[in-house]
């Protein structure tokens, strides 16, 4: 059997002041407890086709370097070449939990698929997205530090929430089934996260998934439905 903690995170530095010493405490606690875990393996959202630049990435962090902003290197991403900083919460969370596990590598299984913005241009004016975003808001504002809002975020709530959006994306049919391609897209990235989280794995790993929150409601489906995973309680 293989473990599988599923860790929904946002993407870093949203709110907080990441290199202050409160927040760098309080990532320090909780990496602390996604290490009690005890994973042999870590997975992150950066794509599983570029293992090689992501390899460099963590031989280039240090277990000291977290609490200042550095350019690790310059990587690809959707098209663009973009630096790669500390203050990301690969580094934050994965690389910081690697190193208190002295673990080698850190594995990538995200796949770099953007959802169409001609699709969500035209299916936008029927969705109530203000809506979503406003009860999202209230939902996360509830938080008073980084350790609530990942509380909040992992949530049974709040993921239901999360998805809600795409499931009413889905009935929007202006003739040729929009919405509905463009939800497509969104599960067509998580098969293929969950097809490279399947190929990191063998029998008897422990893994943990740091991934954004939004993709927890499928991914959790997707393992739970697995024979040979098991959904570990998480945070």
């Amino acid at each position: 059997m293989i473990d599988i903690m599923l860790v929904g995170t946002f993407h870093y530095p949203g709110r907080f002041d990441v290199f202050s010493n409160d927040v760098q405490n309080q990532i320090d606690e909780f990496t602390n407890k996604l290490a009690s875990f005890n994973p042999n393996k870590i997975a992150v959202e950066f794509p599983y086709g570029m293992q090689n630049e992501l390899d460099k990435l963590y031989a280039r962090s240090d277990k000291n370097s977290f609490a200042e902003n550095v350019v690790y290197d310059n990587v690809e991403r959707y098209g663009s070449i973009v630096p790669f900083k500390s203050v990301n919460e690969i580094a934050q969370v994965g690389f910081r939990l690697g190193h208190k596990l002295n673990l080698d590598k850190i594995y990538g299984v995200d796949e770099d698929i953007e959802l169409s913005d001609e699709l969500l241009y035209k299916i936008k004016p029927y969705m109530d997205l203000d809506g979503f975003f406003e009860k999202m808001q209230m939902m996360t504002e509830q938080a008073k530090d980084l350790m609530g809002l990942y509380s909040i975020l992992n949530s049974d709530e709040c993921i239901t929430l999360d998805h809600s959006m795409y499931l009413d994306a889905n009935k929007i049919n202006l003739g040729k089934y929009e919405g509905s391609q463009l939800v497509l897209q969104w599960y067509e990235r998580n098969l293929k996260i969950f097809s490279n989280l399947q190929n990191i794995c063998e029998k008897g790993d422990k893994v943990v998934v740091l991934i954004g929150s939004s993709h927890l409601k499928i991914l959790k489906e997707l393992i739970t439905a697995n024979s040979e995973m098991n959904l570990c309680e998480g945070i």
